[in-house]
């Protein structure tokens, strides 16, 4: 047994008043012992071992509740050394991270400006594409980054509303794929529109339709039948007039007017225009190119409105035919008739049929015939 002897006596504790522990009062394991007015106290060895066990158990948990946020983020945050941008985030958890990466966002972003047309001298001023920092990915990329590494912020290029290609007219698209595009000017013809959309859907091919909005009111089912079998719709204009005797007023409410009524029509956000009778100048491009519209014209006319046989509509359909055409259509009997073989001839000849919107993405627009 080991013996421990506490420096009070009996005295000090009587005059105290206060009460003297009896064996039976100690714990187990201790016993007391008393001599001439000093108290030993014999505690067993096992007990001791216990008490210092104790005492060791509780500088560790101290330790380990000390340490546990740095072992949480090493476990939870970004690696120890990753940099963004020479800022050290290592060991910071995402959400701390994303505040980082708002905090950078606000040098690097820069906001777009758009293309400026000058009626008074006819200069187009070209489009400054913006930057915009992608603030998910970034976090992400972040995180995944092994320990050490240098990362910088996940960027991407904003397009202007308003492109200078936009301000000009558009006759075809500059691409070496063989693509090319249908472009039917809706303003009558309602009659053959249900046998042209039956032949597109059995060929597989998506066009555009350029609709007027006196026609999509006599004909909402026709404009939802288009949309429902996943060709494109476009702007003709609310009516028919001849837009270079329209002022700028007037070319943005024939735009505007009718932008609305399919909208409400279809829940499309119209964004190609071709002006009525293909009455186009600077002037007309850039209204349409202000309200966020490209004005489409064409490559090939088949000048079908005129109601030549099939034959020749099919003909002047393969007319110079080119990767990036777009050739003009209308929905007339003839045409309805010559659809069928325009499809086969351009497939055969390696060539697929797509909607003016996706041609402009396989390459630059062409602003001249």
């Amino acid at each position: 047994m080991t013996t421990v002897e506490l420096g009070v006596d009996n005295g000090s504790r009587e005059q105290q008043g206060g009460h003297i522990a009896t064996d039976k009062e100690l714990p187990d394991g201790i016993e007391d012992g008393r001599n001439d007015g000093m108290i030993f106290i014999t505690i067993k060895r096992r007990t001791l071992i216990l008490i210092v066990l104790a005492i060791i158990l509780a500088i560790v948990a101290a330790c380990v509740a000390i340490s546990m946020p740095r072992m949480r983020r090493v476990a939870h945050g970004a690696k120890p050394g990753v940099r963004l941008r020479d800022v050290d985030v290592g060991g910071l958890y995402q959400e701390e991270v994303r505040s980082v990466v708002l905090g950078l966002a606000a040098t690097v972003e820069r906001i777009p400006k758009e293309a400026i047309y000058y009626a008074e001298t006819g200069e187009i001023v070209s489009e400054q594409p913006g930057i915009a920092v992608d603030i998910d990915n970034t976090v992400k990329s972040v995180m995944a980054a092994p320990r050490g590494a240098n990362v910088d912020l996940v960027t991407r290029q904003v397009t202007p509303a308003v492109t200078a290609a936009m301000l000009k007219p558009i006759y075809k698209v500059n691409t070496s794929e063989p693509a090319v595009a249908l472009a039917f000017n809706v303003a009558w013809g309602e009659e053959w529109v249900p046998a042209i959309l039956e032949t597109l859907a059995g060929s597989g091919v998506k066009t555009t339709f350029f609709i007027t909005g006196t026609w999509a009111l006599k004909f909402p089912q026709m404009v939802q039948a288009m949309v429902a079998s996943g060709h494109e719709i476009a702007n003709h204009g609310y009516d028919h007039p001849h837009p270079e005797q329209l002022s700028d007023r007037e070319l943005t409410t024939l735009i505007e007017k009718n932008e609305t009524l399919l909208r409400e029509l279809t829940g499309v956000r119209t964004r190609l225009f071709a002006p009525p009778y293909g009455e186009v100048n600077q002037r007309i491009a850039a209204v349409a190119g202000r309200l966020g519209y490209a004005t489409i014209m064409w490559t090939v006319d088949t000048i079908d409105w005129q109601r030549p046989d099939p034959a020749v509509i099919v003909e002047r359909a393969e007319r110079r035919l080119a990767g990036g055409n777009i050739i003009l259509v209308h929905p007339t009997e003839p045409t309805a008739a010559a659809l069928p073989l325009i499809l086969k001839r351009l497939a055969e000849k390696g060539y697929r049929v797509v909607t003016v919107s996706s041609l402009l993405e396989l390459g630059p627009p062409v602003h001249t015939r």
